[in-house]
């Protein structure tokens, strides 16, 4: 097995690497994961991620890419830093193209054979797919739920309420 710290990036070919049963791991900056940084709160740290190819028992080619750490997404509550841990894995077909995937539509998940298979992008993808789409704090822990809570206590149309009446005194 390999293990590469991901500074540029890292390509295979992913049919070859699947038939072969190669193995690849290392860490990728989340700084790197460009498509990644709207969702994210900052920058700061590393994933760790495991790439191994194999074939199924129809012999069609498969990639396993997992993928760990630690990102902080930004609370759409509070607008804060959030905490999230990523924990998956995917099975993925590789797609020749040559019929050999006709399972694929049970499969859900692949990607085409391509001799310059960017790792980077490989885990790109299993990231995107693993954030939460409106990612927030649990109940009780947002700073927004406490400032809302004490906004509620506070109607605006009772204090123009109270205006038109200190008006009617005057």
């Amino acid at each position: 097995m390999r293990a590469l710290l991901m500074s540029e990036p890292a390509v295979v070919d992913s049919l070859e690497f699947a038939r072969t049963g190669q193995q690849l791991a290392g860490t990728v900056a989340v700084s790197k994961l460009r498509r990644v940084a709207d969702s994210l709160f900052d920058d700061q740290g590393t994933l760790e991620y495991a790439i191994k190819g194999r074939t199924d028992s129809r012999g069609r080619p498969r990639l396993r890419v997992e993928v760990r750490g630690e990102v902080h997404l930004r609370c759409q509550r509070c607008l804060r830093s959030l905490p999230y841990r990523v924990d998956t894995a995917s099975d993925l077909l590789v797609l020749t193209g040559d019929g050999a995937e006709t399972g694929a539509l049970e499969d859900l998940d692949g990607v085409a054979a391509d001799p310059h298979t960017n790792v980077r992008e490989l885990v790109e993808d299993e990231v995107l797919l693993a954030l939460p789409m409106a990612p927030r704090h649990p109940e009780g822990q947002c700073g927004a739920a406490v400032s809302a809570g004490s906004a509620q206590s506070k109607s605006p149309f009772g204090v123009l309420a109270q205006l038109k009446y200190d008006r009617k005194e005057q």
